[in-house]
């Protein structure tokens, strides 16, 4: 796992480096290890290396046989072994780096040098001989990269902070509007103005002569459901298939020259990794890590020990605390974008909590939810469970029906009565239209992957498990499980023996007790009420606060925190607030911005 920058100008010299050692270093807990430039006059590629695989030998860049293919990588190709026999007989490579395998597939097969390829990753491809740049991100998106152009160049950066050494940023008020709709910004949006994010499933290809494009190698998409009903031979069937694929998708994950931990909880997600990774691992002892909570009814300690004690792991709990809700902004200055989940706090614990052990690679459980639709709000689209209909008749746009029911979010109207203006620019009409062909759930299915698993769960995981120089793995993304899944008849996914995920508890029976398997789903989060009503509340959305801020009416928080007290969709949207402002303050700390270099944003 690394982070990686750099420039390109394929139609020019480039007249003075534009990635320095300086920016790099602001990437050196993505790769505390070592790094590696390569500079020519067209292009400068910068590595941070944090060794996994070929710890001795595995330095970046990456060449081809003579040297004029360049490859920096943020990642890893876990089936790097079997793309490398077959590349064997026609390239020569230099190192065991999984890496090297997408520089000898480009020289073979161009842009479709990821079509066999299996793992997460961000890299820069330069082809010198061509002038030809390629960016690239991994299917599900679990490796983010940002970029930018302008006259002439291509930089890029694995975070935020390497992109932003030159020039002042300008929030972009559009994507604020995403926020506060999203609860995150989807890519290809940032907070800032001219940064983009490539999307998950996505090349960026520069050329000479011409300004990027966006290529789309693949893209999460349920297949259409006719609504069968599986009898129980064909559910035990799917069942087992299930099962198959998910031992495949850990198994592969496995691979590592550094120790290894879990993360769990008591969740089905969580649990089914350890147990599948702990099997296959057994008779060696694993790892897992546990975050509790003093509060007992959203603590899961109890459960993930008992879980831990069946497979005989070494089990590290690590509670947390409200006074630790203060250190809010340290964490969303990691994470460099706002994401509206209480999640942040105990994600950022449970990996400082690994690093501490010494171990360096972590399976997680993050995917499950979003792959066999685990959400609560999931349960309105299955109109075969008892007291469910249809719903909306055509009223509600498929992403509308999908928002409805989103935790920490805002309604249109109350989006423009925030901003004073409306700043809805349509930009997902076309994935909307890609949806309409779908069942309600499976619309659900999709928005939820092509959205929310990227940037929000995916950003989440990935900046805070590599601040603590960590490299966090989730099976459950694996692009072939989760084409598995999409084909997964959607009765099976809820029924009302098994609830939610009915058809991975049906999959796990005899590797996890009934604890979990007949557990309902609970979010993995710190009470709400510790940021929502707490000082840290208090002293980011006084009226003086948000004023001078200007990111959203001030008017309109004050109401919000009069009814804090009287439900929890207000408490939930102010924490949302708390989330922007938290992050507002920590981006001018980072960037040594005054509110007049980059704000105000709302109409004056």
């Amino acid at each position: 796992m690394c982070g990686i920058l750099g420039a390109c100008s394929p139609d020019r010299h480039l007249s003075s480096p534009l990635a320095t050692a300086a920016e790099l270093d602001r990437l050196v807990h993505r790769g505390p290890d070592s790094q590696g430039w390569h500079i020519d006059r067209h292009a400068v590629l910068g590595f941070r290396r944090l060794a996994i695989i070929d710890r001795a030998g595995g330095g970046q860049p990456l060449y081809n046989e003579d040297e004029q293919i360049v490859l920096t990588i943020n990642g890893e190709v876990y089936n790097h072994n079997d793309l490398r026999e077959s590349l064997a007989g026609s390239h020569r490579f230099r190192s065991r780096v999984d890496g090297e395998v997408l520089v000898h597939a480009y020289e073979q097969d161009g842009l479709k040098l990821l079509d066999n390829a299996v793992g997460m990753w961000a890299f820069t491809l330069w082809d010198r001989r061509e002038h030809r740049l390629v960016l690239g991100r991994d299917r599900a998106g679990k490796k983010p990269i940002y970029w930018r152009y302008r006259d002439g160049v291509l930089r890029w950066s694995s975070e935020l902070r390497g992109l932003v050494g030159d020039t002042l940023p300008t929030v972009d008020p559009y994507a604020i509007h995403d926020y506060l709709r999203f609860g995150y910004i989807p890519s290809p949006r940032t907070p800032w103005q001219g940064i983009n994010k490539l999307p998950a499933g996505h090349l960026l290809v520069l050329e000479r002569g011409t300004p990027p494009v966006l290529h789309r190698y693949w893209a999460a998409k349920p297949e259409h459901d006719d609504g069968h009903q599986p009898d129980d031979a064909e559910t035990g069937q799917w069942a087992g298939k299930l099962r198959d694929n998910l031992a495949q998708a850990v198994g592969i994950r496995l691979e590592s020259e550094v120790p290894m931990g879990f993360l769990l909880s008591a969740g089905l997600d969580s649990a089914s990794v350890f147990a599948i990774g702990a099997k296959r691992l057994a008779p060696r002892q694993v790892t897992a890590f546990t975050i509790g909570f003093a509060e007992s009814d959203i603590d899961e300690s109890t459960i993930a020990a008992e879980v831990a004690s069946r497979w005989s792991a070494k089990h590290i709990l690590r509670r947390v605390s409200e006074e630790e809700a203060a250190t809010l902004e340290e964490v969303l200055s990691w994470v460099e974008e706002p994401i509206s989940t209480d999640a942040l706090l105990p994600t950022d614990r449970v990996f400082r909590s690994v690093r501490a052990e010494g171990i360096v690679t972590v399976l997680a459980g993050e995917g499950g939810d979003e792959l066999f639709a685990g959400y609560s709000k999931f349960k309105r689209a299955c109109t075969w469970l008892p007291g469910r209909s249809e719903v909306d008749n055509g009223v509600l746009s498929p992403l509308d029906r999908y928002l409805r029911d989103e935790e920490f979010v805002f309604v249109p109207n109350e989006i423009k009565l925030l901003l004073g203006c409306d700043r809805d620019d349509r930009r997902f009409s076309c994935m909307e239209d890609e949806a309409s062909g779908l069942d309600t759930l499976g619309q659900m299915l999709l928005f939820e992957q092509r959205l929310r698993l990227p940037d929000r769960i995916n950003l989440r995981l990935d900046k805070l498990s590599m601040a603590r120089s960590l490299e966090a793995r989730a099976p459950f993304m694996d692009h072939r499980l989760m084409e598995f899944a999409g084909r997964i008849p959607r009765r099976l996914l809820h029924d009302a023996e098994y609830g939610e995920k009915a058809i991975l508890r049906r999959a796990m029976g005899g590797l996890l007790p009934s604890s979990v398997i007949r557990r309902s789903k609970a979010p993995f989060r710190a009470p709400d009420r510790w940021f929502a009503t707490g000082p840290a509340a208090d002293d980011l959305l006084d009226h003086k606060s948000v004023s001078e801020a200007g990111l959203v009416d001030p008017s309109m928080v004050s109401e919000l925190r009069r009814r804090r007290m009287e439900d929890r969709g207000s408490r939930e949207r102010l924490y949302s607030l708390v989330i922007l402002h938290s992050w507002h303050r920590a981006a001018k700390k980072m960037f040594d911005l005054t509110d007049q270099e980059c704000y105000p944003m709302l109409p004056r």
